[in-house]
Formats: C-alpha cells, sequence, structure tokens
C-alpha cells in the first residue's frame, strides 16, 4: 500500500497555516509576560525551584584557599577545587541547610561548644558563601629525667581552658605518650592550655616513681589554677621542655575508719602543691589498703559519698626513705550546710508560685583545680530523714553560681555575715549548721533588639555580662533569623552586651575578657518593670583572634 505526496499548493497552505499559529502563539507569550512576568520567571524560592550553592574555603588566618575540603550539604557532598571552591547544582531547598566543612589539620570552629557545622537560612544559600577553617595549633617537647635521660611512655595531656553556662574549668583536648626519645606531639585547636603529665612508676628501677608535671605551675597564691595558662594562636606551634622529679616510692599503710563499707577515693598533695591521684590497694586486713609515695610531706585526703552526703578524712603524713605504716583515716561526715529559700517582699503573687531550689540551679563552684574533672561543682542534695535541702561541700572555697531561666533570680545571698553575691563561701569542719540563706524575686526587666552582622539582621549569639553583683555569671541568647532577640525576665542590674557571629568562650568575669571588643560593647542599666531597646553590631568571624 502506497502513501500519497501532498500536493505543492497543499504544502504551501500547510506552511502558511504552521508560521500563523507560532504568531499568535508568541502574542500570547508576549501578552502573558507582560500581564504577568512571574508566569514566565519565578525567583528562587525555599520550596521548590532549584538553585545553585556555591562558595569558597579559606584559611581564616592566612586568607589563603583550601583545596580539598570536603563539603557536605545535607546529604550531598564534593571536595573544595584548588581554589577552594564548591558548588552543588540544583539544589531543592526547604527553607535551610546544614553545611559542613572538614579538613585534616583543620577545625571549623575554635570554641570547644560550638556546633561543627554551620546552619544556614534559604536566603543564605542562594548567596555565595565564605567558609573559614582555622589550622589546628601544635605542643611539641620532650620529657626528659633530671640527668637528661629520655623517659619513653610517658602520658602526656593538654588541658583547655574554657567557660561556659555552667563554670570556668579545665577539659582534657589531647593526649599521647612520649615515644623512645621521650618526645611528644599533640594537635590541638587554638586556645589557653596546660600541660600535665601523671605520677607514674619509672621504668629505671624498681620501686621509683615520676613525679607530675603541670606547666604553667600553678600559682600558690591563687589555687584557681587558671592564672598561668599557655596561649596558644591557630596555625602556631610552641615547644616545651619537661623535667619531671623522680624518687623512689616507699609504701604507706593506711587504716580507714568509717561506718561506711565502701573505699574512698585518695588523694595526696606535696608540701610544694604538687596533687598525686594514688591507687588505694586494699590488704587483706579488710579496712587497710596500701599506696605509693615518693619521700616527702603529704596531706593525704580521703573522700566517699554516701546515702547521707559524703564522709571526709584529712591527715598529714612524712615519708622518709623507708616504708610507714600506722596512718589512720578517720571519715567523718562533711559539712552539710542547708538551704533556706527567702521570697522578696517586693515580689508580687500574681505571677507564677516561686521556685524550688532545683529550679534555681544553684551550685557551689569550687576555685581549687580537680585533677579529672577541672573544676569541682557541688549541687544542692536532699537528705533521707528532711526535706531541706543542703551543700555538701568538701573544705575548700567556693562561689554560689545559679541559673537563669525563669520568671524568678537570685536578688541576694548569704553565709553567716558573708554576701555571697560578691565573696567566697569558704567551708571547712564545723560550717554545718549555719544556713546559705537565698532571697528569690520576680521582679525582672526586658531587653530586646535587633542584632546586625556586616550591616545586615542575623543570627549572632548575645552575651549580659552582669556588672553589678549576680548569682548569674553571664546571660546568653540567640538571636533570630531576621536579627531581633528578646530577653525576658532580666535581673535589674547594670550589664555589658555584646553579640558574636559565633559562640565566644570567655571568662566573663575577668574584666578585660571584652578588651580587643570595645567597640562592639554596649553598657545598660535596667531597672525592675523596663522594656528597654538596645540594637547591636555583632562581633564578625574573621574579627576574632584565634
Amino acid at each position: 500500500m502506497s502513501l500519497a505526496r501532498p500536493s505543492s499548493c497543499s504544502r504551501h497552505r500547510l506552511h502558511i497555516i504552521g508560521l500563523t499559529i507560532l504568531i499568535i502563539f508568541y502574542q500570547l507569550a508576549a501578552s502573558a509576560q507582560l500581564g504577568n512576568s512571574s508566569a514566565w520567571q519565578t525567583a528562587p524560592t525555599a520550596t521548590g525551584t532549584p538553585i545553585s550553592v556555591s562558595g569558597q574555603v579559606v584559611n581564616a588566618i592566612t586568607g589563603l584557599p583550601i583545596s580539598r575540603a570536603l563539603v557536605r550539604l545535607n546529604d550531598r557532598a564534593i571536595l573544595s577545587d584548588h581554589e577552594g571552591k564548591f558548588m552543588f547544582d540544583r539544589y531543592i531547598g526547604t527553607g535551610s541547610g546544614n553545611l559542613q566543612v572538614t579538613k585534616p589539620g583543620f577545625y571549623l570552629s575554635i570554641e570547644p561548644n560550638d556546633s561543627q557545622a554551620l546552619y544556614l537560612q534559604f536566603d543564605q544559600l542562594a548567596s555565595p558563601i565564605l567558609v573559614r577553617l582555622y589550622p589546628e595549633s601544635l605542643l611539641t617537647g620532650t620529657i626528659t629525667a633530671p640527668d637528661g635521660e629520655p623517659l619513653p611512655q610517658i602520658l602526656v595531656m593538654a588541658r583547655r581552658s574554657i567557660t561556659d553556662e555552667v563554670a570556668r574549668r579545665w577539659i582534657p583536648v589531647a593526649q599521647s605518650q612520649t615515644d623512645s626519645h621521650g618526645n611528644f606531639r599533640l594537635p590541638v585547636p587554638s586556645g589557653d592550655y596546660k600541660l600535665e603529665t601523671r605520677y607514674s612508676t619509672s621504668t629505671r628501677g624498681l620501686h621509683e616513681a615520676i613525679l607530675p608535671v603541670s606547666f604553667p605551675a600553678e600559682n600558690q597564691s591563687n589555687t584557681s589554677g587558671f592564672s598561668n595558662t599557655i596561649h596558644l594562636r591557630s596555625g602556631e606551634e610552641q615547644h616545651f621542655d619537661l623535667h619531671p622529679v623522680i624518687s623512689r616510692a616507699y609504701t604507706v599503710t593506711a587504716r580507714l575508719e568509717s561506718s561506711e563499707r565502701n573505699f574512698p577515693g585518695i588523694t595526696a598533695r606535696s608540701s610544694t602543691g604538687i596533687l598525686i591521684p594514688v591507687d588505694f590497694q586494699r590488704t587483706t586486713a579488710g579496712n587497710e589498703g596500701r599506696i605509693q609515695l615518693p619521700s616527702g610531706t603529704y596531706t593525704l585526703t580521703a573522700s566517699m559519698s554516701t546515702p547521707e552526703g559524703s564522709e571526709l578524712a584529712e591527715t598529714t603524713v612524712t615519708v622518709p626513705d623507708h616504708d610507714v605504716s600506722g596512718v589512720i583515716l578517720r571519715l567523718t561526715p562533711s559539712p552539710s550546710i542547708p538551704i533556706e529559700l527567702i521570697v522578696d517582699q517586693a515580689a508580687t503573687s500574681d505571677k507564677s508560685s516561686p521556685p524550688n531550689i532545683q529550679q534555681l540551679g544553684l551550685t557551689l563552684q569550687s576555685n581549687q583545680i580537680d585533677p579529672d574533672r577541672g573544676t569541682s561543682i557541688v549541687g544542692p542534695t536532699m537528705g533521707r530523714r528532711d526535706i531541706v535541702f543542703h551543700f555538701n561541700p568538701t573544705p575548700g572555697s567556693y562561689r554560689l553560681q545559679a541559673r537563669n531561666n525563669s520568671e524568678w533570680y537570685v536578688k541576694a545571698a548569704s553565709y553567716g555575715v558573708s554576701d555571697l553575691l560578691q565573696q567566697d563561701l569558704v567551708a571547712g569542719p564545723g560550717s554545718g549548721g549555719t544556713p546559705i540563706r537565698v532571697t528569690v524575686s520576680n521582679q525582672t526587666a526586658t531587653l530586646q533588639g535587633t542584632v546586625k552582622l556586616n550591616g545586615g539582621p542575623a543570627t549572632c549569639w548575645v552575651y549580659m555580662i552582669p556588672v553589678t553583683p549576680s548569682a548569674v555569671p553571664f546571660v546568653m541568647l540567640r538571636s533570630g533569623t531576621n536579627g531581633t532577640y528578646n530577653a525576658g525576665y532580666l535581673p535589674p542590674g547594670s550589664y555589658q552586651v555584646i553579640a558574636f557571629e559565633h559562640r565566644h568562650s570567655a571568662d566573663y568575669r575577668d574584666p578585660n575578657a571584652l578588651t580587643a571588643y570595645t567597640t562592639h560593647v554596649h553598657s545598660i542599666t535596667v531597672a525592675p518593670g523596663d522594656k528597654s531597646t538596645l540594637d547591636l553590631d555583632a562581633v564578625t568571624a574573621a574579627e576574632l583572634t584565634p
């Protein structure tokens, strides 16, 4: 079967009809585009139109591009090119995205509590993204005996000083053992550090002990241990040669006297301030144990948790050049300090009911270093036989601290004649019985405003540091995506207020903590009932001195 071919006249008519339809189509398209341009060109939105997400990864210190950095955007990943650039085609946004950038030897953030991912809104994803990575720093050195012989297999730890909503304390960041030449190498983020070695037995001879070293050494006039630090900048290497004392260790036999059957934790502090955690080995006598100590004079401290709080024992022992026996550790209940809650007379009753002790987040922050936790934090406990909350601190000096997260705040606190908003609490034998009186009030203020970053509203961290006496070291919150922040229930008083692009860990009780950012600091005083407004210009990540 054959098909008939159209004549030339028919082909001409078809051509005219097709051309007419094409002209009509373009006319309709033009009129539609003039009447409603969005029908033909839709702007990128967070709900459906694909966009390209692009940016560059650079060294935060040198500004040079970083190649082959792994960039992840939600469930997609790519490596940056030789110029540090990256691009994700056809990204369909859902309102925001998580951007993670990793590269061996670099950190996305130098803040220990900061997220290692960038949470970006859709409009930020639609603009070129500049990612700054901070190069790691190095703590290197050698550990040798006083005679210069290298000491292998010595555990070296780098502890970093941090300040957060809980307390200022030392946290372990990196650790390593020395090699056969006594060398160590610790890669860490920038920050303030202390190097430590532990008490250990020597491999050079029997019954020898290597005493611990802490560098910089503690300032004996300042037991907080935060005055001397190694300040390490991003990309910087600092080298230290440590020379621990090596001494023969002798056996000290001690007998425990306690109503509890558990074994306590025991530490020994030398007359020069060196703290030595010791291993208490139980003997066949049941209530006896042995510890190993070098020659010298030590204060032995034993502590043990009990259902009623804690028990404590302390004694002094002198270790000559031979074993010692007959040491007695008599554990007795540690000081129990009751807490009384008082409602301020000016407080109004038409608001929420007064908080309990736990809702206030009361703690005692020790001013002495704990070898394992950095800083000892004592919380309130309730005894079995009563409904009164107590603090059971070991002897020492403490600062009272509270949490600011409700309509109520700590207006005053006293312990005997001591004002605990301005003075430390000193706990010792006989401290029990005298109560801590905490006065709470709901007469608060409100502070609100807008945070700008590089001239535009942005999500940033806002810090309000009390200048007047306060149980709260600082108030921290985050501004919204439109840059607005609202600090409700703010305790009355004077504050220094500052905003940072990222979290900023610092000891805000130190008057010099904000010296480098004075142009961004605002001072404000709020009274009960005030509704104040304060706009802020945030410190950018590039302005920080890592």
